[in-house]
């Protein structure tokens, strides 16, 4: 009897393609990000020891965790600097990334070039390039009043040198926020762009303004590009090149080789940061079931 030929149905061959272009991705993440992630892990709770042969960790329990909150005197400053900093920066950095994405939308000349001059700061504002900047106070230059420049020294000494300090960090916030809109006010833009224009001329014909439009159409559409900007707007100011308080791991981990404790803080910041995650994902997403009519 000839043995019977394999048949494979349509189905099973788009699997096994799909399966087939999965397979570096998969690769990739098992050696380079899950066998890492679990070493990280393990050794927060241990040290490494360095007379033994090769990579050996040497479990303690918790005694990174509550050396980390209850005896370094630098780490809990540094994280709850980072918290505030997140908290002032990511709301400023949605409102000014939707306004202008709304401004860009209306027909004006030039649209693309704004467009372009928008990303920009992403572009060149990452890694060396931007903190060389912040070294050379590229924030607290474009915009200052306590140099005399802008208003007059007399001024100065009549209104008091505190006031221009606050005004100064001020603008400083509003620079570093604006440097940082770039693929926000993209992703805004296009979100924008796919409201359907109808909506906005019946909203017209019955007596709506700009104003009423915009709360009633423009927001609730974009809500879902805004829980994603906001996700990435945290992570990003989280794990900005500029955060001190990756200085700090890092100090540890490569300079003084305390790697245990470094993974320790490290993992720390990540539930930090994945605390704050979860709850804006639940708060938008709670918005938007309430715009789509859909209770829980």
């Amino acid at each position: 009897m000839k043995p019977k030929r394999l048949r494979m149905t349509a189905k099973r061959r788009e699997t096994l393609i799909g399966l087939f272009f999965m397979a570096p991705f998969l690769v990739g993440t098992l050696l380079c990000f899950a066998f890492p992630t679990i070493s990280s892990f393990l050794l927060s709770f241990g040290s490494t020891d360095t007379q033994a042969a090769g990579f050996h960790i040497q479990l303690t329990g918790l005694e990174n965790y509550t050396r980390a909150f209850f005896s370094d005197t630098s780490f809990v400053p540094y994280l709850l600097d980072s918290i505030q900093d997140m908290l002032i920066k990511t709301p400023l950095i949605l409102v000014f990334s939707l306004l202008i994405a709304i401004m860009l939308s209306k027909t004006m000349h030039f649209k693309g070039f704004f467009r372009v001059v928008a990303l920009l700061p992403f572009l060149l504002g990452n890694g060396q390039v931007l903190r060389q900047m912040m070294r050379e106070g590229i924030d607290t230059k474009i915009l200052s009043l306590g140099d005399g420049t802008l208003i007059s020294p007399e001024m100065l000494a009549y209104m008091g040198q505190d006031f221009f300090t606050a005004i100064d960090g001020l603008f400083s916030i509003i620079v570093t926020v604006l440097w940082s809109c770039g693929v926000q006010v993209l992703l805004f833009l296009a979100a924008i762009q796919s409201i359907s224009p109808a909506l906005y001329e019946s909203a017209h014909i019955d007596g709506a303004n700009e104003y009423e439009a915009f709360w009633k159409i423009t927001l609730p559409m974009v809500l879902p590009v805004l829980l994603l900007n906001a996700v990435y707007t945290i992570i990003n100011s989280f794990t900005d090149s500029t955060n001190p308080l990756l200085d700090y791991i890092k100090t540890w981990a490569v300079t003084k080789a305390d790697h245990g404790f470094a993974a320790a803080m490290g993992w720390i910041y990540f539930l930090f940061i994945l605390f704050f995650i979860g709850l804006v994902v639940l708060v938008i997403q709670r918005g938007i079931r309430k715009t789509q009519g859909v209770r829980r």
